[in-house]
């Protein structure tokens, strides 16, 4: 219930703070005006809770007060207006209310599916624990106190430190979210997730505006288009790359172009001087957002709002709208500006240094978030570049690469033949792609001809041409050589590739009307396609079909690298079990989990240390030892059994079968072929399943040490290994430093007693062979087969 309350709160309130622009709007000239109001209020809100956090004001006060004065604003508006027009039928906003909580659903649904694992990050850690990160100090600290913890580099907590820095780098989406953590009264990384959800529900609203007043479309078609970006391939990949700031501008940038669009209709926003500030008002709100979240999509948006612009400079007809459209337009822009001013390095400043770093250290973060474009059973781009590649190989890499690259960039990865086909049938389903891509390019390409020579001074016309030229954008940095730019400007310009897609399912399109037309079939093809794939993600995620990334499908191996296992992700255990403390000791090797528990422990304001800070894997860390650290009563780690004296350990093992062995509440733990958390081993080369069960290969000389609770040691050491043709025909074993046994390499299971052992705290397994053993094709210095080896109670 509680991510479903989170959802809740921010479509409503942005909602509530949009509503009066959206109530700007001519209800004559403009359908479904509600759907503007939750986007361009969350741009507002950014702008507000950016600055005013500056001031001192708490970001969920901010949010509370412009929701109110949004829902104050608005009934004051609205009043006189109810005497006038009839009310749309209650029927009618009952099903479209359902509508979009079905939607809600379906975006909600993953979450709950894939668990605290999937929850606690996609597929891009390092932005997500920053934009947590920065959340947490927001939430729990002022500006002024932020101001003075992150200025100490050297001695402070580093996350008020990148907390205080992000205030320069788009932090807006971050103070948004500790105030919706705030108001709901839940942890920030638990809200983490529905708050994201909420800010891809805005693409729904946004989409239904554009396709419903731009495209003509009739309104239930218009969501189901909608739906399928929302809930598609794009918004999917946008969120699995954990881009917060991006998945909120999404939904404002697609209706900027719009209403540049919209400016040169004559008439559209009403009669003069009203019509200029209707426009001005609605445009600089969005451009407002634009700066304060993500203001770097405006390389892709502002050629293709150039480009609409320009268009409607050029035809006779939509000129007589010019007076409204550069007055309102650029009325719009100085407002937005003026609103920067405040933060102008976090905005205008921020995106002029964001571009010329871009720009000089170009990274080559492409070959993991755009691996997807490079084909689905093989990266085809590094197949041409190899120089051992054969001829076959090359091949079958210049045939498959442009289609499923063309695809997978229409975000249609999932119809792609994978590793597994047939070579006849894969090359037979390719064929077909390419008759289909050519279809529906096709019909793209007749769709706007036709709509550009039939209405060339329409809303809709100028609108395409805007998204073409902003699909094109990439393909021109990607020119230039800059590969990751390049990328990230597809996944920016997905919502107008999107408009493009469907426009042939525009009423203004060619043969819309027709029966069976090939154009239409192809985009309802891939509507169909975006909505399977959104309704299939909350079955893909789990775990029992393998933990899968629809978003980025070819970063799961990694991301479930990243999230072991071995740890347990359930955050909720996790602070359950840190809010007792007066201190936590972090002794956690991976980075993810240190990240998420120091995050954990900073919002519930129990201060931590850690032998070093584990910032990212390829980064070195620090000590970070506050002033009392010694004092701290608990410690968190993944492979202890016992924490220091004074000190409650916290484990996040998933596997308890040592603590479960130490504290009695088993009587036998396996040690040989498992590899339970606080044993220490050495020459033990990893755990294999063969049909007869369970193997561990072990070097010659390989070590255990096993920790012993005097007051309940262990009685018995059983030892059993596998009948394999081994170079070694000696075999020793000793415990602490005993010898227990030495002869031949035993061929039946041993049981060895451990009661002179039982006042040792620790329990030192040495095993020994006389020989090496090398297999054919394995490098390995092997010495004996494991089957079991364990102690018992």
């Amino acid at each position: 219930m509680h991510d479903i309350l989170v959802v809740g709160l921010v479509a409503l309130t942005c909602g509530a703070i949009g509503l009066p622009f959206s109530l700007l709007l001519p209800s004559d000239r403009f359908a479904v005006r509600w759907a503007l109001a939750p986007p361009l209020g969350f741009g507002l809100l950014a702008a507000g809770t950016a600055v005013l956090y500056l001031s001192g004001v708490a970001p969920w006060v901010t949010l509370l007060a412009m929701a109110i004065a949004g829902l104050v604003i608005a009934a004051a508006m609205r009043l006189p207006a109810l005497r006038r027009r009839p009310e749309p039928s209650f029927g009618r906003r009952l099903a479209m209310a359902i509508a979009v909580a079905a939607i809600a659903m379906v975006c909600l649904a993953p979450g709950w599916t894939g668990g605290a694992r999937f929850r606690v990050f996609q597929a891009n850690v390092y932005d997500h624990m920053l934009y947590v990160g920065s959340s947490v100090s927001y939430r729990v600290l002022d500006h002024a106190t932020l101001a003075v913890q992150g200025a100490d580099e050297t001695n402070s907590n580093p996350i008020s430190v990148m907390a205080l820095k992000f205030v320069d780098y788009r932090g807006a989406v971050s103070m948004i979210h500790a105030a919706i953590a705030a108001i709901s009264r839940g942890d920030v990384v638990d809200c983490a997730y529905p708050y994201m959800v909420g800010m891809q529900l805005n693409m729904l609203f946004a989409a239904l505006f554009v396709f419903v007043n731009a495209l003509s479309m009739r309104r239930w078609l218009g969501f189901a288009c909608a739906a399928a970006l929302t809930i598609g391939f794009f918004e999917q990949y946008v969120f699995d790359i954990n881009a917060w700031s991006q998945l909120a501008t999404q939904p404002i940038f697609l209706l900027l172009l719009a209403f540049v669009a919209f400016a040169f209709d004559h008439n559209r926003f009403g009669q003069m001087p009203g019509s200029i500030i209707r426009l001005g008002a609605v445009f600089a709100a969005l451009m407002t957002g634009a700066f304060f979240l993500y203001p770097e999509s405006l390389t892709i948006y502002g050629p293709a709002a150039a480009v609409a612009a320009a268009m409607g400079c050029w035809h006779r007809a939509s000129r007589k709208a010019l007076p409204v459209a550069a007055s309102g337009l650029a009325a719009g822009v100085g407002i937005s500006l003026l609103a920067c001013i405040p933060l102008w390095s976090g905005t205008v400043a921020y995106v002029v240094r964001q571009l010329s770093h871009a720009a000089i250290n170009p990274p080559d973060w492409w070959k993991y978030y755009q691996r997807y474009l490079f084909g689905s059973d093989a990266n085809f781009l590094d197949v041409i570049a190899s120089p051992d590649s054969r001829i076959g190989e090359l091949a079958n890499a210049w045939f498959s690469l442009p289609v499923e690259s063309a695809l997978a960039g229409l975000g249609l990865y999932a119809v792609l033949p994978s590793a597994g086909w047939p070579a006849a049938v894969a090359v037979a389903c390719k064929l077909l792609l390419y008759g289909f891509l050519f279809v529906l390019l096709r019909g793209i390409a007749r769709t706007a001809w036709t709509i550009w020579r039939a209405e060339p001074d329409g809303s809709a016309a100028r609108l395409l041409a805007g998204s073409l030229a902003g699909c094109l954008v990439p393909i021109a940095i990607l020119a230039a050589g800059h590969g990751w730019a390049a990328g990230k400007g597809l996944a920016m310009a997905t919502p107008m590739l999107f408009t493009l897609v469907i426009a042939p399912l525009a009423p203004l399109a060619p043969l819309a009307a027709k029966r069976r037309n090939p154009d239409a079939v192809a985009a309802v093809a891939v509507v169909a396609v975006h909505l399977g794939l959104g309704i299939l993600r909350p079955l893909l995620v789990m775990q029992a079909v393998g933990a899968g990334l629809p978003g980025l499908p070819t970063a799961a191996a990694q991301v479930n690298a990243q999230k072991a296992t071995s740890l347990d992700w359930d955050y909720n255990r996790l602070s359950a079990d840190i809010k007792s403390c007066n201190g936590l000791v972090i002794d956690v090797a991976n980075p993810m989990m240190h990240n998420l528990l120091r995050r954990l422990a900073a919002e519930l304001r129990v201060p931590w240390a850690a032998p070093r800070i584990m910032s990212w894997p390829d980064r070195a860390g620090r000590p970070y030892f506050p002033e009392g650290f010694e004092k701290f009563d608990c410690l968190v780690a993944s492979g202890r059994l016992t924490a220091n004296p004074g000190q409650r350990l916290i484990s996040v093992a998933t596997d308890r079968s040592s603590r479960e062995f130490m504290d009695g509440q088993r009587n036998v733990l396996e040690v040989g072929t498992e590899a339970p958390p606080g044993i220490a081993t050495r020459g033990l080369f990893g755990k294999e399943m063969i049909p007869g069960g369970a193997l561990q290969w072990a070097s010659p000389n390989a070590r255990l040490e096993i920790p012993n609770k005097p007051v309940m040691p262990a009685r018995t050491l059983k030892l059993e290994l596998w009948p394999m043709p081994i170079s070694g025909n000696e075999f020793l074993v000793k415990i602490n430093g005993r010898e227990i046994y030495k002869g031949v390499v035993p061929a039946s299971p041993l049981s060895f007693p451990l009661d002179r052992f039982a006042s040792d705290e620790t329990l030192v397994v040495e095993l020994d062979t006389n020989a090496v053993t090398h297999f054919p094709g394995d490098p390995r210095d092997l010495g004996f087969a494991i089957r079991e080896l364990s102690v018992r109670r």
